[in-house]
C-alpha cells in the first residue's frame, strides 16, 4: 500500500516539474521577443536623432548668417538678399544650473533633444511644414552650468556661456539688492535670458523654456515683424495675427511678441508677461536699458496690491521686468 500511495505523488512532482519548465519557457521567449522590440525602438530613435544633428551641424557651417538690422529699418524680405538663403530664426534657451531640485541632466537631455526636433520638424527643412524659414540654435548658458553645457553643444546648440548681467551690488534699490537672491528658482542668474537680445546676427530671437515644443511653423507672425506694414504682403500677415486685445492697432514696426502669464496674478493687478517665450527683434539699446531698470531697483517690497516693481507689480522675476519695460501699467 505505501508503494501505491507514492506513485500518485511522484506524478504529481513530475506534472508541476513540468509547468514550471514550460512557464519559464514562456517567460524566457517573451522577454527575449521585448528585447529584440526594444533594441528597434531604440535603433529608430539613434537613426533620427542623428539624422536631425546632422542637418543641424552641416547648416551651421554651410549657411552665411544675416546681420540683424536696425529697429527703424525692418527688412522685406524673407531671403538673405546677398545669397538667397531663407532667412535663419535663432531659438534660443537658458541653462543656469546642471541640476537642482527641479531638474536633472537627463531630463535636459531629453528636453533638448525633443525642442530640438520640433523646431526642426516646423522649419523649411522639413518639406513638409511648408516653412519658408530656416533656424540656429543657441544656449545661453551661465557659468554655473558650463560642467553639463557639451549636452547641448552636442545637440547642435552654439553655446553662449555668459555671468548674470546684472551685479546684485550694483542695484540701488534696498529691498530688491537684499531679496533678488530669494526669487524662485534662480535669482538674479535668471536675467540671462536677457542676453538673447544681443544675438544681433539673426533677424529675429526666439527665446523659448526648454520645456516647450513646437507644433506649426510660426511664418505669420515672422513675416509681421519683417514685412513693410504698408505693403499689400503685410497687410495680410497682419490680418492673421491674433492679439490679447484685437482692436488696438498693430505697430508699424514689431519689435517683440509676449504672452501673459494669467495663472500667477494677483487678482486686481495686470498680468505679468511669460519670460519663457519672447519673440523679439535684437537690440543691444533694449538689453541696456532692461538692465537699467534692473539696477535702478525701483521695488517696493511687501505682498499688498502696492508692492512690487513701481509699487504696481510683484516678483522679483523677469516676466514683471518685461512687463515694466513693454507695458504702461495703470
Amino acid at each position: 500500500m505505501a508503494r501505491l500511495n507514492q506513485q500518485p505523488i511522484r506524478l504529481s512532482q513530475q506534472r508541476q516539474s513540468t509547468q514550471s519548465k514550460v512557464s519559464l519557457r514562456r517567460f524566457i521567449i517573451f522577454l527575449f521577443i521585448g528585447l529584440v522590440l526594444l533594441l528597434l525602438w531604440l535603433d529608430h530613435l539613434i537613426i533620427a536623432a542623428n539624422d536631425t544633428v546632422t542637418a543641424v551641424r552641416s547648416s551651421s557651417h554651410n549657411h552665411t548668417n544675416i546681420v540683424g538690422e536696425d529697429s527703424s529699418a525692418p527688412n522685406n524680405q524673407n531671403t538673405d538678399s546677398n545669397n538667397d538663403k531663407p532667412i535663419q530664426i535663432a531659438y534660443a534657451i537658458s541653462l543656469i544650473r546642471c541640476s537642482d531640485f527641479q531638474s536633472s541632466t537627463s531630463g535636459l537631455l531629453d528636453a533638448a533633444t525633443i525642442l530640438r526636433h520640433s523646431i526642426h520638424e516646423t522649419s523649411i527643412r522639413n518639406p513638409k511644414s511648408s516653412s519658408k524659414y530656416d533656424y540656429k540654435l543657441y544656449a545661453i548658458v551661465h557659468t554655473k552650468a558650463k560642467d553639463c553645457s557639451h549636452i547641448l553643444s552636442d545637440l547642435g546648440y552654439e553655446v553662449i556661456l555668459k555671468d548674470s548681467p546684472v551685479n546684485i551690488a550694483d542695484i540701488k534699490g534696498e529691498y530688491l539688492r537684499k531679496n533678488v537672491h530669494k526669487e524662485w528658482c534662480c535669482g538674479a542668474d535668471e536675467f540671462i535670458k536677457l542676453y538673447a537680445y544681443t544675438i544681433n546676427q539673426h533677424k529675429i530671437v526666439v527665446h523659448t523654456d526648454i520645456d516647450f515644443m513646437y507644433y506649426q511653423p510660426m511664418d505669420d507672425v515672422y513675416d509681421a515683424m519683417l514685412l513693410p506694414s504698408d505693403s499689400v504682403e503685410g497687410k495680410m500677415v497682419r490680418n492673421k495675427i491674433e492679439m490679447e486685445y484685437p482692436r488696438k492697432e498693430i505697430p508699424n514696426n514689431i519689435q517683440a511678441y509676449l504672452t501673459r502669464d494669467y495663472h500667477q496674478v494677483i487678482p486686481g493687478r495686470k498680468a505679468a508677461f511669460q519670460a519663457g517665450f519672447i519673440i523679439l527683434k535684437p537690440s543691444i539699446d533694449v538689453f541696456n536699458e532692461y538692465l537699467d531698470i534692473i539696477r535702478e531697483g525701483n521695488y517696493v517690497g511687501g505682498f499688498s496690491r502696492e508692492n512690487g516693481w513701481g509699487g504696481k507689480v510683484s516678483s522679483y522675476m523677469l516676466k514683471f521686468v518685461l512687463c515694466i519695460y513693454h507695458v504702461q501699467l495703470q
